[in-house]
């Protein structure tokens, strides 16, 4: 071990040090304090990362300079990659992945930290509906813009940007791009940006784990709190996109009418190289799109969209897909059109929607 050369990052990461912090015993106890009393240089290192750790384990807040640090880092981490993928002409396809991870003693804590260390530690896995689970975010002085379910809304940033926020969704930034390295925002839910360019600053997007990084494009991202998938569709200009595996990053780089897929559940990207992004973006005119999804996406976004609760008679027909195409309808509209070309009926009473019969036919099975 090389424990005199490790960084505050290093110390975050390492096994045996968060096994002395959060399970101390003789063994480690005796360990670090004599490599304290012959490593005093690595004190303060020692001191950030295990404030650090306890604040993932508490939710607590993480002092400033450390997250301005950390995001740094992980900027530079994405820089590097383009910079190597660029210099050495492979496409990404082509990039050698990484071996398999090695074992950890806290395993489950140990993807937490590369995770939030790697992804600017402000990320997604604390942003929820409520601000007293924003417990990384406060200090912070951020707008909030939220909107509730029935409702979109159109921000201008301060540098130009624009954002169409979709129904109960929520985006946080900082009331002041100029003072800072690069303009960050917070989402949850679903949003299509517009980025003003400004090579000097790169736009971040930090979602449900994700960092999705640009200088002057336009994209769509959903990520709602109870989507298994977050969907990051490009119509033009070029992202980058960065999630935690394990140690190390991963990274896509998206071109207009690609398709990033991130399994919150597997923590994996997916590239989908053809889609019509123009689709995934059709919301913010007053369209909705659907190619081919199961009835459960479309009835999560009618209740967003409606702000209404739909109950389902047949719970098996969730998974019946459609592919259907809404411009300015009312519920009433798109639920006799279900009702026209499949067995069902529907009342609604108040913002309660209720669906009795099957949306398609398949195989009982035992």
């Amino acid at each position: 071990m090389h424990y005199n050369s490790y960084s505050t990052e290093d110390f975050i990461r390492d096994d045996f040090f968060q096994q002395w912090i959060f399970a101390p015993n003789d063994e480690n106890s005796q360990y670090w304090k004599t490599f304290l009393l012959h490593n005093p240089a690595q004190h303060g290192k020692i001191e950030e990362a295990r404030e650090f750790l306890l604040a993932i384990k508490f939710e607590r807040s993480v002092p400033e300079p450390l997250v301005q640090r950390i995001k740094f880092n992980f900027n530079a981490a994405i820089d590097k990659f383009e910079d190597v993928r660029a210099q050495s002409g492979l496409s990404l396809k082509q990039i050698p992945q990484k071996p398999a991870a090695r074992s950890a003693f806290f395993k489950p804590l140990y993807t937490i930290a590369a995770s939030l260390l790697l992804i600017a530690i402000v990320a997604g896995y604390f942003i929820v509906q409520k601000d007293s689970d924003f417990p990384l975010l406060q200090g912070l002085t951020l707008n909030k813009e939220k909107t509730p379910k029935g409702k979109k809304q159109h921000i201008i940033l301060e540098d130009g940007t624009q954002v169409w926020l979709n129904a109960n969704s929520e985006l946080r930034y900082s009331k002041n791009f100029s003072r800072e390295k690069s303009r960050e925002v917070f989402l949850v839910g679903e949003a299509f940006f517009d980025v003003s360019e400004n090579k000097g600053k790169p736009f971040i997007v930090f979602t449900s784990g994700l960092a999705i990084k640009v200088l002057g494009t336009a994209f769509n991202v959903r990520s709602y709190a109870d989507d298994p998938v977050v969907e990051t569709t490009l119509v033009r200009g070029k992202v980058t996109i960065a999630s935690p595996e394990e140690d190390s990053l991963h990274q896509v780089t998206l071109l207009p009418n690609q398709q990033a897929l991130f399994s919150k559940d597997s923590k994996k990207l997916a590239l989908e190289e053809t889609v019509n992004a123009e689709d995934y973006s059709a919301w913010k005119n007053g369209l909705m799109i659907f190619d081919n999804k199961p009835f459960a996406y479309i009835k999560e976004t009618l209740e967003r969209w409606y702000d209404v609760t739909i109950t389902m008679e047949d719970e098996k027909s969730l998974s019946c897909s459609f592919s259907a195409k809404f411009k300015d309808k009312t519920l009433v509209e798109v639920l006799e059109i279900f009702k026209n070309t499949e067995s069902i009926n529907y009342w609604v009473e108040g913002d309660q929607v209720f669906i009795s019969g099957k949306l398609c036919h398949y195989e009982n099975s035992n």
